[in-house]
């Protein structure tokens, strides 16, 4: 009988990796479980097998870096990012693997179709919501300077846009300085922002928009009610997409702020209902219990 599950992340220790988005997105799955009634605990790199319990299963967020699953314990792998890195024997050793795209056809073949289930990113309600005093700002973006660049970025610039922009990596930057407001929004605070935004900017990695992994931001922002302007990616599930606002360039980029900023009250009323359906079907808890009831099919 399993009583308890670790959730894994990839930081070496947690110390380290209370800044990073998977830590976070880590604790908002261990109140899903806990809210399902399962013991729940977090545990970084430098703990992956360590303190091992008996009557527990394992659940690695895989992004960055790779778990090896331990012998005798029930084990599943989230896929959530970077697609690209993963490797097939990797893959082979868990007891089962959700991918977050729709389409798990690639890793069903290559795995086998009852060992893989689509399951996307998720949302917290308790913090991406509709706010009454949110913090104000035309087009927002958040996110760090990375390898690659941000699009996003990019195409707002040469579109003549103004963007309040929060993330490490931007106060000197020479382009996008200019926008610069802050290192860090603390994650309790993040649907503050969103909620108050006229529209959020969001870019995906190169593999996840390719294979249609689709990122956390796009169900946080959706969650608090606000448009979203995010590059073109496979796989919006149908009943969001409508909501999602997509550019491939500057041009496309310039019609879909125009069109973000500029919603009658049919559509905004259709958006406010929408986000209420993304609290509910895609929260973490609605992910946690799927996790659950699949931890429960391998061990019986």
């Amino acid at each position: 009988m399993i009583t308890s599950i670790r959730i894994l992340i990839a930081p070496a220790n947690l110390q380290r990796g209370s800044r990073w988005g998977d830590y976070f997105f880590a604790r908002s799955l261990q109140k899903g479980f806990e809210a399902e009634g399962c013991a729940t605990r977090i545990v970084a790199r430098d703990m992956w097998y360590e303190d091992l319990r008996e009557n527990e299963a394992d659940i690695y967020l895989r992004g960055f870096g790779g778990f090896e699953p331990i012998a005798g314990r029930p084990s599943l792998i989230w896929i959530i990012s970077h697609p690209g890195n993963i490797q097939l024997d990797e893959l082979k050793a868990y007891d089962h693997i959700f991918c977050a795209t729709t389409n798990r056809r690639p890793l069903a073949q290559a795995i086998g179709r009852f060992n893989v289930t689509s399951m996307l990113q998720a949302t917290d309600p308790d913090i991406m919501k509709p706010h009454e005093n949110p913090v104000r700002s035309d087009l927002l973006f958040v996110g760090i300077n990375r390898r690659g660049g941000r699009p996003s970025l990019a195409h707002a610039l040469g579109a003549g846009y103004d963007v309040d922009l929060y993330g490490s990596g931007w106060a000197d930057h020479s382009e996008y300085g200019q926008w610069f407001k802050s290192d860090l929004i603390p994650n309790e605070d993040l649907g503050l922002h969103y909620a108050g935004a006229r529209a959020v900017l969001n870019d995906h990695w190169r593999d996840m928009r390719l294979t249609g992994y689709i990122s956390n931001r796009v169900f946080d922002v959706l969650a608090c009610g606000v448009p979203l302007v995010s590059d073109t990616i496979k796989g919006l599930p149908a009943d969001i997409a409508p909501f999602v606002y997509t550019w491939s360039d500057t041009d496309s980029f310039r019609s879909a702020v125009d069109a973000a900023r500029n919603e009658g009250p049919e559509k905004r009323s259709k958006r406010l209902f929408m986000s209420e359906k993304v609290r509910s079907e895609h929260s973490f808890q609605a992910r946690a219990r799927q996790i659950v009831q699949k931890v429960h099919e391998i061990i019986g």
